[in-house]
């Protein structure tokens, strides 16, 4: 079994604080085989030849579920399963609980009890990828990739693509999933139909939509708190809506100069949490916005005590939308650009971590037995018959072909007889949407998300908008990954324990701000701060 440092073993140990019930994951003990694995793919390129094996192969997969509940086990998808029959290989999969997600994935890694396949957004674990190959949880796996994953480099072989997936060196540390275009799927959203019951227009400013909200709420019955939120799947609270206005983030950014900054150290951020403790205290923004999580706010939405939210626009807009109108047939809920300061203004959007892809990464672990199979396996679902297979299904049953060769689900999905929502009915034979690593088919995502016209003119929008102050996805370097991840796990929980304070008034942003930047820096922030700039500098030289 393959041990982590105690220096690093303590790090994620203390990230996941909680002593939770984890279930062993199956990985086998051939690490020499593994830790060589770099020297032994140095061939060319191979094109699979189906079935990789003969049933008698097994890799375990350890991966976020995607969907909701709806599913509780991936293998129960049928795309997956037929999958196996092509390839095989015996495919199976672990699942962290829902809610605690980050805390068994760190308790996971510490344990020395690995997987085959780990698909993981890597940038928000306690060690990236490069620390996490350096203690030999991870395989290095460029030259597996360049030689086993044809389908892959195809697929990547574009502008948008090219630098995402590489880390700093050049290399191929695993295979990504990624999103035809920029992955935008949600932004602020507001009732129509009230609007349209008090004469008043979208709101475009930061002052529209203050005035919007205090007159729908003093003159609409039952409305509380006219704007609400939640907190995120790792803890944090979701008060982004007024980002974009004040040109920051709530992590690093542009400083609009070509440079980096910490978002929220700058004067722009602190305008931002002073206009958000205004609407605490003027009542405009939901109190519980803490303790709410996605299916509490929904339920806000629904029940008309709350008129606007930042949503998704399947289970945001469209699940709250068709519960709504059972009761209220005029239920309008749309999408709206992003807030501005000054009429004019270009609007733009607030996005998480990298441009291209959404960084969700497959690597091969140090327990896998075959990298080889591994890489293969998920090189499948980059060919067109594997991403068809996973974002479609099964021909004849979830979908059928046109004509003119384009595909539509069929009614087992779009009008599910057990009255299940197109994007619940069709994870019983696929998965469309951000899920797995595969180039996500923008056709399939659409036919099952987008259902009703509000959905479709909100992604428009939102698609149209500028990107503002959001960084590519960015490397650490390796040398720097363990003090930058230890400086920035304080440096987080202090601005969310603050940020709270701020926006509550537990803490007056007056007197405290100062306070608050000299304890950023006394973390080490300007450490990290130079960390993150040569790690641009050095994504523009890839």
């Amino acid at each position: 079994m393959k041990r982590i440092s105690r220096r690093n073993f303590m790090k994620i140990v203390g990230a996941g604080a909680a002593a939770l019930g984890l279930a062993a994951c199956g990985g086998s003990e051939s690490e020499s085989a593994a830790s060589t694995a770099a020297s032994q793919f140095t061939g060319e390129a191979v094109t699979a030849t189906y079935p990789l094996a003969n049933g008698d192969k097994t890799l375990n997969i350890y991966i976020r579920n995607a969907t909701s509940g709806v599913v509780q086990n991936y293998h129960d998808i049928k795309a997956f399963q037929v999958a196996e029959e092509k390839l095989g290989v015996n495919l199976t999969f672990t699942h962290p609980a829902v809610g605690s997600e980050s805390d068994q994935f760190n308790l996971m890694i510490a344990s020395g009890e690995y997987p085959d396949i780990i698909i993981w957004s890597y940038s928000t674990s306690p060690m990236g990828v490069d620390e996490l190959i350096d203690e030999g949880v991870l395989m290095d796996m460029d030259s597996c990739i360049r030689q086993y994953a044809p389908n892959y480099l195809a697929a990547v072989d574009t502008p948008a693509h090219e630098k995402e997936v590489l880390s700093n060196s050049g290399t191929y540390q695993g295979i990504y999933c990624f999103t035809l275009g920029v992955p935008v799927s949600s932004g602020p959203s507001i009732r129509a139909d009230l609007l349209e019951k008090y004469g008043l227009d979208v709101p475009v400013t930061v002052d529209d939509w203050e005035n919007v909200m205090t007159t729908i709420r003093d003159n609409e019955p039952g409305v509380t708190y006219p704007f609400t939120t939640y907190r995120n799947y790792i803890g944090n609270a979701n008060l982004n809506l007024l980002l974009p206005a004040y040109k920051t983030s709530t992590e690093f950014c542009s400083d609009g100069n070509g440079g980096v900054v910490f978002g929220p150290s700058t004067d722009n951020y602190r305008q931002f949490v002073t206009k958000l403790n205004d609407w605490y205290n003027k009542g405009l923004l939901d109190p519980e916005f803490m303790s709410n999580d996605s299916a509490a706010n929904n339920a806000k939405l629904v029940n008309g005590s709350s008129i606007a939210s930042v949503l998704s626009l399947n289970s945001g807009i469209g699940n709250v939308t068709t519960t709504a109108r059972a009761n209220n047939p005029d239920f309008e809920l749309v999408g709206v650009a992003w807030p501005v300061l000054n009429e004019g203004d270009t609007p733009c959007f607030h996005l998480d971590g990298g441009v291209a892809q959404v960084g969700v990464q497959a690597v091969v672990t140090s327990s896998c037995a075959d990298p080889a199979l591994a890489t293969q396996v998920l090189d499948y679902f980059f060919s067109e018959e594997g991403n068809n297979l996973l974002c479609w299904g099964i021909e004849g049953e979830s979908y059928t072909v046109n004509a003119d060769g384009s595909k539509t689900f069929t009614d087992a999905v779009m009008n599910n007889p057990e009255g299940k929502t197109p994007s619940e009915a069709v994870l019983a034979y696929a998965l469309p949407s951000y899920g797995f690593v595969n180039p996500m088919d923008e056709d399939a995502y659409m036919q099952i998300t987008l259902t009703m016209p509000e959905q479709v003119e909100a992604r428009t929008l939102w698609h149209s908008l500028d990107q503002g102050v959001c960084l590519p996805q960015l490397t650490i370097a390796p040398e720097h990954q363990n003090d930058y991840n230890m400086i920035m796990n304080e440096v987080d929980t202090y601005v969310q324990e603050m940020l709270i304070r701020f926006v509550t008034g537990q803490s007056n942003i007056d007197e405290s701000w100062d306070t608050y930047v000299n304890t950023l820096n006394g973390m080490g922030l300007d450490v990290a701060t130079q960390y993150v700039t040569d790690a641009y500098n050095a994504f523009q030289q890839r």
